[in-house]
This record gives C-alpha cells, structure tokens and sequence, in this order.
C-alpha cells in the first residue's frame, strides 16, 4: 500500500528544481517569464460592487473578485505522448490560462486518478504522485504557473471514481459494499487497509500538487464519485461503524480530508465539490449535505455547490447544464448551505449572465460564483465587467458541444485523438482550445479589401476577425437584420440564448469600422465595384425537398417560426435535429406532435449530453415518434408511412411539417467576381453553429 512522502521544505512555487529539470529551452524560458500585467482602461462601477469584491479564504488566500473557474480539463491530458497529447498541450494549457488572463479569481485544473490503480477511470496517461520531477510533473507545474502569472489562486482536483467506473483491464474497483457494475465489473467493498491507503494516495497527490506549485486542491466530492458512495445512504448501506447514521457514512471521507490537512503546508487551500441533490430517488439531499460541510469546518476552506452524478441526465438535476436547464439552477442548494456553515459557499449551475452573478452573491445566495463552459465562450467575462463592457460578453448558449464526444451509434471512426483532448471546444468561441494563440498566428503582410456576402454567424464572426486583423471590411445582407435563420431562436421556447447570441454579435460589429449593409442584395457587378481583395460568400442554405407525393400539403420547419398557423395535431417528418427541436418547440406550446423518421434514432446527428436531455425533454413533452419508418405520402389531413417491415399506418394531423435536411445555397453567380472567394457557413457545408462561426473566424485568419 502506498505511504506519505512528506513535504520537507516550505510551500514553493516554480522551484529552481523545476527549472533545472525543464525538458526544453523553451520551457525554461516560459518559467522564467515574469507575471503578466495586462494594461487596462478600468470603469469603477457599482453594478458589479459584489462580484468584484474580494473575498478572504483563510488568512493565507483571499480571491480577487467572486469568480472562480470551475475544473474541466483532464488533469493528465498533458503527460506523456502516447496519447497524441503533446500536439494538443497547447490548448489544454490555453484553457485553464485564458479565464486567469480574463481576470478569473480562482481556477481550478480539472479532475486527476489519485491512483492509477483502483482510482483510474479513463485510459489516461498515468501519474506517479511519488515522484516531484521530471516530465509529468513539469507538464503538472505549468497549469500552476500559466494561472498563477495572472495573479490568479491555482488548484489542481483530485478525484477518486470508486465503483462509478468502468471494468478498466488490469484494474480493481473498490466500493462500499460488494456488488458489480453495470458492465459486469465487479466491486470490492473497502476495508481499513484499503481506506488507509486512499488516505495516503490523497495526501501524497496534494503535496505533488503543493510541490508543483498549486496554491489548493479542490477535491471532488460529488457527481456520484467515491465521496458521494459512502455519503449517500443509496448506496452505502454498509453495515459497521462506516454505514448507517451520516457520522458513520462521514468517516472515510472526512478521514480523507484530514489526511490532505495534516500533511500539507498551513493555508494550503482544501475546496471540495459537493453534490446539492443526486437527483435519484433516495438520493442524498441538501439537508445531509449541509451536516457533511458542517463536519468538514476547521478542515477545508471551502465548498462549491453542484448537482446530480455525472452519468445521469436530471435537467435540474443535472452535473452538466444543457438549454434545458434553469439558469442557477443549484442557488437555492447553494443558499440553504450558506445560511448553516461559515465556511465561504460558491455555487455552479448555468450562469452565464454578470447580472445575475451579482444578484446571487448580493442576495446572499453564495459568496462566489463558479463558472464552467461560460468561461470557455469567454474566458473575458471578469475583465469585461471591470471595463464595462458587459455587452459584449458572449454567454454560454448550453449546447453542450465544449463536451461532445463521439457517438458509436453515429459510427464515427476514432481519429487518433483521445476525446477528452478535444473537450473545451466552444460553438461560439472559436479560439476555444486552439493548438495556439491569435496572437501567435502570422499577422497579414497589409491591410487587405474584403466583401462579406451574408450576415449569418459565419459572416458576422468573418467580420469580427477581419476587421480586429487590421483588414476593411464590408459586409452585405440582403435581409433587414443580422443573424441569418437564427431568426428563429427570439421564438422558439428553449433558444432564448442563441437570439442573445445575435444581439451580442450584432453589437460587437457596432463597435467595430465595419461598413455593415442591410437590405442589399449582393451581385457581382455590386461586389466588383467594391474593388475587393478577397470575397467571402456566407449565403447560407434553404430547406431540402424530397420526391414525397403530396409533399406541397406540408410547410418546411423554419416557417413554424416564421408566423405559419400551425394545427392542434402535427406530424413532423424529419427527425434529425431541426425536426425534433421545432417538435420540442411545438409541442411545448400545446400542440400534440408526432415525429417521423426513416433512422433507427431521432437526432441521429447529435450525440452525448445535448442528445441525452434532449431526448429527455422529448418524452417530458409527451412527444410521439416512429423510428426506421419512411413517409409515403402526405395528404392534406395526414401523414401515410410505411415502417420498416412495410407495414402501412395513416397519422392524422391538421399540419404536416417537413425537416428533411438543409442544402446550400447557390454561389454560382456570385463567384464571377474579381477576386479570390471562399465559401464559409452553410453555403459552404450544413452544419451547425459551432462550425459556421469557426469556419468565418478561419476564413479571416487565412487573409494575409
């Protein structure tokens, strides 16, 4: 069993160690560099007097502001190379430094095995917690040094997965009680000499994190992980000193946070997360959750209120907000654990919005507020409130693409890049988890003439970066807005958060010398007499029709949100993504919806957590589908369609709606111009909003 290695000397950051045992010249340099201070035009302000307050967490630590970064990124998906992780370094280091740079108070790497024996849950590279130099540990030691040369507070999490894990070859798993895990796995339940050695393993990784530079450790307490095991009486039902009353169901946890406290230096920082609810009948609730933090005074510094375990989709319930979910949805968790421990309470759940941030501490909901994929869409969000610049603040639509992982349903073949690398992509930042900055990037050789033809989010981003890139920029729009077929999110009931996408975009050009035409319908001669050095075309696509007989008694999906009356009883044929969320849309405002698709699946094209509430919500909504079944004919009073087997069923329905797909729009003509063109957005390839608006942010990068 493992034993503690005790830190002999005093709490370091990037020790002359590390440097001598950096790998590379450029390593060394990075570690050399003094802390970077951002020159700034600050506009004091009262409207934001609570979340940019400090906030003192022990005599040692006191935050900043109310922000901390929650932990994401896979703590180990920088060690080693066997995993293609040396290329995607770069942007694992971006994502925990670019909230810091933004002015984020407190951030925390994400999770990291304690072990890699009976902790380990995913194939990823291991970590000796025993050995305080060399590769790893320098790889570990610059998440440290990118936050803290911001003057941000650095943590590492620590995790321990107990029986929530998969049968992992060549690996134990351990738990409570004896039983197997859903794939067949089966659980050893902990005895004392087990227990001791997770103590240890805890310890020894909090001094590596110590010794690496990390100012805590946030230690992973909830989403169903080894801590929630024993806490929650669901599933510990053991039935020694270790089962039974929340005392004894507290002491293995609580013995292992004592164990990271008494080896560790003083004002070392101990954060754990905690579940509010497991979101599962005769789950732990807030009321046993507040006793456990109660227990926990006088041994950590503080506690940050999630939500529901990490395999389960609960909506408000959740650990992983999608659109679905309530904006703050934990506050009221996060408040009843306030109002009974003096320990400082952050909150974490779908905040998006500095107005509401500051409401939530202002009303004593929380002391600070932790901030996840809002911090990936815009890693700015505090410096942007110290400017005043709140409006331009990109907030997080909850499309769940940073954490969209492949689908084996989808049969997507594996590229050779492990998925939690990719995790941190962002629909609507496109320098999300870049393998390097802008500013690295090769600057244009001159200011460059450019034509934008269509003011979608591909165009609008197209504009954005053109212009921030020194170039002048004309953009046309035949319509009498900005945003393209997003026009449909101000009426759609769940899409609130891409029509203030919109907004946001929209006024970001405000502020920019870009020469922004409504109402204009591009051609040639009209793009020609600009005299441009590069066309970029962001037409968009229209509707897909198919040989269906009858198909002109149905109206195509975006008409729903165009003001077409639409009939008590709908059939919508389509169910891939557009189909199914217009269904949602319908159906949550009183119509009785029944979906046709010819897949084996509805929203075949999305996958992971968005496709899992989103098919949650479907069945909420009391949604009906037909699956492997191909329309026939559409009639006016109904849908006639053949299953799989061809056997025939008539669906009545007094609107028939068709979503069979988007194609692009013609650039034919448009193309005759003399200049270069590029092609983004739909009219380039269908796709969704993540890939129009990084394929108008590549576009512009690529003028130089």
């Amino acid at each position: 069993m493992s034993e503690i290695k005790k830190n002999e000397g005093k709490l370091l950051g990037i020790t002359d160690e590390l440097l001598a045992t950096a790998t590379t010249a450029q390593a060394k340099k990075r570690f050399g560099e003094p802390p970077i201070i951002k020159k700034r035009i600050l506009k004091p302000t009262d409207k934001y007097k609570h979340i940019l307050s400090p906030l003192k967490l022990n005599d040692k630590f006191t935050m900043k502001n109310r922000v901390m970064c929650a932990p994401m990124v896979f703590g180990a998906a920088v060690v080693g190379n066997d995993y293609g992780n040396a290329a995607y370094a770069p942007g694992k280091y971006s994502k925990v430094e670019m909230p810091a740079a933004g002015g984020t108070a407190m951030v925390s790497v994400g999770e990291i095995d304690i072990n890699s024996r009976e902790a380990k849950r995913m194939p990823l590279p291991d970590v000796d917690f025993t050995i305080r130099s060399g590769e790893a540990f320098n790889a570990i030691s610059e998440y440290a040094w990118r936050i803290k040369r911001h003057g941000a507070i650095a943590l590492h999490e620590l995790c321990h997965c107990g029986q929530m894990k998969p049968a992992i070859p060549g690996t134990e798993i351990w738990g409570p009680v004896a039983g197997h895990t859903p794939d067949g796995g089966t659980i050893i339940p902990f005895d004392e000499e087990m227990m001791q050695s997770v103590c240890n393993d805890f310890a020894n990784a909090a001094l590596y994190m110590q010794d690496a530079g990390f100012d805590g450790v946030c230690i992973h307490a909830g989403h169903g992980f080894l801590f929630t095991q024993f806490l929650s009486a669901r599933v510990n039902t053991r039935t020694d000193e270790y089962g039974g009353s929340l005392e004894n169901r507290a002491k293995f946890p609580l013995r292992i946070l004592k164990a990271i406290r008494d080896v560790v230096e003083p004002g070392f920082l101990i954060e754990i997360r905690v579940s509010g609810t497991e979101g599962v009948p005769g789950g732990m609730e807030i009321e046993e959750v507040a006793q456990f933090i109660q227990m926990c005074e006088g041994i950590i510094d503080g506690v940050h209120i999630s939500s529901g375990l990490y395999d389960g989709v609960f909506e408000d319930n959740c650990c992983m907000h999608s659109v679905f979910c309530s904006h703050a949805y934990n506050a009221e968790r996060a408040a009843y654990v306030k109002a009974r421990t003096s320990l400082p309470v952050g909150l974490i759940g779908y905040i998006n919005d500095p107005d509401l941030a500051e409401s939530l501490i202002a009303d004593g909901k929380c002391d600070y507020v932790v901030l996840g994929r809002q911090l990936i869409a815009d890693p700015d969000f505090v410096h942007k409130l110290e400017e005043g610049r709140e409006k331009e603040i990109r907030k997080c639509i909850g499309c769940v693409s940073c954490f969209e992982f492949p689908d084996p349903e989808q049969n997507i073949p594996f590229d050779g890049v492990m998925p939690w690398l990719k995790v941190g992509n962002c629909a609507i930042n496109p320098q999300a988890n870049m393998l390097k900055s802008i500013e690295e990037l090769p600057r244009p050789e001159a200011a460059r003439k450019v034509v934008i033809v269509g003011g979608g989010p591909a165009g609008m981003q197209a504009a954005i970066t053109a212009h921030d890139r020194g170039h002048k920029v004309v953009l046309m729009e035949k319509n009498a807005r900005l945003g393209g077929t997003l026009f449909f999110a101000e009426v759609d009931v769940d899409k609130g958060e891409l029509a203030t996408l919109v907004e946001t975009m929209t006024y970001e050009l405000s502020l920019r010398d870009v020469d922004v035409r409504l109402n204009t319908v591009a051609t040639a001669e009209a793009i020609n007499q600009e005299n441009p050095d590069i066309v970029i075309l962001a037409v968009g696509a229209h509707a897909k029709t198919l040989p269906i007989a009858g198909l002109d008694n149905a109206i195509p999906a975006l008409d729903v949100y165009r003001g077409a009356e639409i009939g008590k009883r709908v059939v919508m044929v389509g169910g891939g993504l557009v189909g199914t969320e217009t269904g949602l849309h319908l159906a949550k405002t009183g119509h009785d919806v029944v979906v046709v698709e010819a897949l084996f699946r509805l929203a075949h094209e999305s996958c992971g957590l968005y496709r899992a509430q989103l098919m949650e919500q479907l069945g909420r909504a009391g949604i009906a589908s037909r699956v492997k079944t191909r329309c026939a004919e559409i009639r006016k009073d109904g849908v006639l369609v053949l299953d799989e087997n061809g056997t025939e069923e008539f669906i009545p329905a007094d609107t028939v709606i068709y979503a069979l797909g988007m194609e692009p729009n013609s650039t034919d003509e448009l193309a005759k111009v003399n200049a270069p063109v590029v092609k983004i957005g739909d009219c380039s390839k269908v796709a969704k909003i993540g890939e129009a608006i990084k394929g108008g942010f590549q576009a512009a990068i690529d003028i130089l």
